[in-house]
């Protein structure tokens, strides 16, 4: 839910009638804002910009100094596998180490295991101990 001083801030919207257009009106009508989104988003941005790079300056500080003071919260940090947890490694390519399969996939062999097998080689020489 909105807090209560977002519609003190905020007028109403006009409330806009979109039941009698058509499928192309409709599209037209959210490019438009889609359009107008991006460019209030950028106006807000730059205002918002402005006034921390004012804040800096008047604290002694560079714009320069806040990035680098900035850079441990840019870091995408990795996320949760997509789907449940990692598959335990049984085969590694012993050339290439970062090279692992888990057993499974699609039906089909990782592709640096295929390649081997079609030198002669077995998948038991690649398989890893299991403790």
């Amino acid at each position: 839910m909105a807090h209560p001083r977002y519609f003190l801030a905020f007028p109403l919207m006009t409330n806009v009638d979109t039941s009698k257009l058509s499928y192309s009106e409709l599209v037209a009508l959210s490019k438009q804002l889609d359009q107008q989104i991006a460019e209030r988003r950028s106006e807000e941005l730059k205002v918002l910009a402005d006034g921390f790079a004012k804040k800096l300056e008047a604290a002694g500080f560079t714009v320069a100094e806040a990035l680098e003071a900035l850079q441990p919260y840019a870091i995408i940090r990795a996320s949760k596998p997509a789907f449940g947890k990692p598959k335990r490694v049984l085969y590694r390519d012993s050339a290439n180490p970062e090279n692992t399969w888990s057993g499974r996939g699609r039906g089909r062999a990782a592709g640096w295991i295929t390649a081997y097998e079609a030198q002669g080689r077995t998948r038991d020489e690649f398989k890893v101990a299991t403790a």
